[in-house]
């Protein structure tokens, strides 16, 4: 789940979703499935989560780059720090 509150530069800031994260309307998020499926959960009808559900892949000669395809649009991720608990990503869609 992304954690904008932590953001202080052009990288997004996600954390595990059962993080205690402070109220917020709109979270978003995101699950990278080993078989190549990527949920987009993202503010819905009614407040609630919507997900929405595409495909990913990790770059074979880069692993910190990784491209989903959803909702007709492609996302290119790059890996610029994680941890156990938090990820730093510069996200870029076309």
């Amino acid at each position: 789940m992304r954690s904008h509150e932590e953001e202080s530069g052009p990288a997004r800031v996600y954390r595990p979703a059962g993080y205690p994260f402070p109220p917020a309307r709109g979270r978003e998020g995101f699950t990278l499935h080993a078989d190549g499926r990527f949920d987009y959960l993202g503010p819905g009808p009614g407040d609630r989560p919507g997900i929405t559900t595409g495909t990913w892949y990790r770059d074979p000669h880069d692993s910190t780059r990784i491209t989903a395809t959803v909702a007709d649009q492609t996302i290119k991720i790059r890996i610029v720090r994680e941890s156990a608990d938090v990820l730093h990503l510069e996200w870029s869609h076309s």
